[in-house]
């Protein structure tokens, strides 16, 4: 059970996930292609009769590319398993770190702006970083290399901006309604009394009913 499921309060679920971009993995990815392109270069010298003693050297330091990006690749990958980027139907939470932790949350209520950065190659990969400002302690809360930050962005405002009333235009009828039914009200019974002709009470009752 992750840190954010294992510290909801009752009638709080998780409604977002983030989760980091592949992106994380760059390093690793081109120390891996380093580490081909000498393999590729040691082999090639172990064909070459004049290139032969260098092969072994080339060979070494492919091995230890390929080394040294694995022990990255492992390190990213805790890093991914560790870390979270929650939302609920209450707060934003970002908790980092495995052993050694860093936990920042705000109350939905309490984010003022929500801006999402992405260069053209985030843009053709799918990944930002989210920055929110809120009126809490912690202030900005940074969320960087994530997969699809604008989902994220839509879920934060989603939630934030539900508990806000639409504007509802003005509605005057109601005022005026009352008055109108009273006056015909009064012509109706100046009229059962006789008291205003068939023609008056026609060309009255048509005024007000044009006033509606």
């Amino acid at each position: 059970m992750s840190y954010a499921e294992k510290n909801l309060v009752a009638g709080e679920n998780v409604t977002y996930r983030a989760r980091y971009h592949w992106v994380i993995y760059r390093f690793s990815l081109l120390l891996m292609l380093l580490a081909a392109i000498l393999v590729a270069l040691a082999l090639y010298a172990s064909r070459n009769s004049s290139a032969q003693p260098s092969a072994r050297w080339i060979g070494l330091a492919a091995l230890a590319c390929g080394a040294v990006a694995g022990l990255v690749a492992i390190g990213k990958r805790i890093r991914v398993f560790a870390d979270e980027f929650v939302v609920t139907n209450r707060r934003v939470i970002r908790k980092v770190g495995l052993v050694s932790r860093e936990i920042e949350q705000a109350p939905l209520d309490k984010i003022q702006d929500i801006t999402v950065d992405q260069s053209w190659v985030g843009r053709l990969l799918g990944f930002g970083t989210v920055t929110l400002e809120t009126a809490s302690e912690r202030g900005t809360l940074i969320f960087p290399n994530v997969a699809q930050p604008e989902g994220m962005r839509n879920a934060l405002w989603g939630h934030s901006r539900a508990g806000e009333p639409e504007p509802q235009a003005p509605d005057l009828a109601p005022s005026a309604a009352p008055s109108a039914g009273n006056r015909l009200a009064e012509l109706d019974r100046l009229w059962q009394q006789g008291l205003v002709s068939d023609d008056e009470y026609s060309r009255k009752r048509r005024e007000i009913l044009s006033r509606l």
